[in-house]
């Protein structure tokens, strides 16, 4: 009974620890080596960071393994999981192309090469037995050099049947010295019709309104209801919705307790801005998207009433759902307060 839609998904952190440890053991003796034991590895693999970037550091260990020959098995695996335990209807898996292409090659070749990439993604996550509407989010990087960036939104116009959206991630606080440069990346996409979202407002460093009117989702966000409720109003005016991912912020040291977490819904919920609860890395935090709706639930971050609103909201700002409506079995008072 699918009921969830995943707007803020990570490639590179969404294998969980068992499936990329049984491929080390598989398919690399030197990971292998470095990793004997699973219990060892999931503990090094899943345990907090102190910092976004060290945090960040971790996907570099994925992305190295996910190549054009290795993509389908990982994806297969990640597309079963989702629709057998997080019944998940609809899922924009994000990720930057030009970090899966051969390091072998040139720069000019790395970027031709990542339609390939894009293609391979796009065909793997249609399957058959475990029909999830799938698309995928394009990340520009903050440590790549304007020239990828400007491939990777031109490859986002070239594939629509694939591609929702682009994003920016490798870190909110590098974008200070190249505000101006991401601000005409964005609205070339907006003048071409691609849709937007960033990783933005996610840590008390990453906070820069020049960018908020380009995007049409904001990338985790909470610093905004957190420590900027002035700017929640223009928020609620330009539509845009956060994504809200809970874990990531005791994984990377944003957070300390939930209890932020709290203020963040209801200043948003107060101001009329929308929420979509997502995982960000399911794999990397060993954490599924139901849990984390049960997580907030219980530990009465939201209501009842709120964790049906995100949902809602979720598939509302999906950016690919083909339906006007959420699935219908969301409307029928299955998670009414009892």
């Amino acid at each position: 009974m699918p009921l969830y839609a995943e707007l803020h998904r990570h490639l590179g952190g969404a294998i969980v620890p068992r499936i990329l440890w049984r491929y080390f053991h598989r398919n690399s003796q030197d990971l292998a080596d470095r990793f004997p034991e699973y219990p060892e590895f999931e503990d090094f693999y899943t345990r907090p960071r102190n910092t976004l970037d060290e945090y960040l550091e971790l996907h570099t260990l994925v992305e190295n393994t996910q190549t054009p020959d290795t993509l389908p098995y990982f994806i297969y695996r990640l597309i079963r999981g989702a629709y057998i335990f997080e019944n998940l209807a609809y899922l924009e898996l994000r990720y930057t192309p030009y970090l899966r292409t051969d390091e072998t090659l040139s720069q000019w070749e790395r970027i031709d090469q990542m339609s390939e990439i894009v293609e391979i993604v796009g065909r793997a996550s249609q399957v058959k037995e475990y029909p999830i509407v799938t698309r995928q989010i394009l990340c520009m990087h903050s440590r790549l050099p304007d020239e990828v960036n400007r491939a990777i939104v031109d490859l986002a116009a070239a594939y629509p049947d694939y591609v929702c959206a682009i994003d920016l991630a490798g870190g909110d606080v590098h974008y200070a010295d190249r505000l101006d440069e991401f601000i005409r990346l964005y609205d070339n996409a907006r003048s071409r019709g691609i849709k937007t979202t960033g990783h933005l407002y996610e840590t008390t460093d990453g906070c820069y309104p020049e960018l908020l009117p380009y995007l049409m989702r904001i990338g985790h966000g909470i610093q905004i209801p957190l420590h900027y409720p002035e700017l929640l109003p223009e928020v609620a005016r330009r539509g845009q919705c956060l994504e809200v991912c809970p874990t990531t912020y005791f994984k990377t040291g944003t957070l300390e307790s939930m209890n932020p977490l709290k203020i963040v819904f209801d200043r948003c919920f107060d101001a009329g801005v929308d929420i979509a609860i997502c995982t960000d890395n399911a794999g990397l935090h060993n954490v599924r998207l139901p849990f984390e709706y049960e997580n907030l639930l219980t530990q009465d971050i939201i209501s009842f009433q709120q964790l049906q609103a995100c949902q809602q909201a979720s598939f509302r700002h999906a950016f690919a759902w083909p339906h006007p409506q959420p699935p219908a079995q969301m409307l029928t008072g299955l998670l009414a307060p009892v």
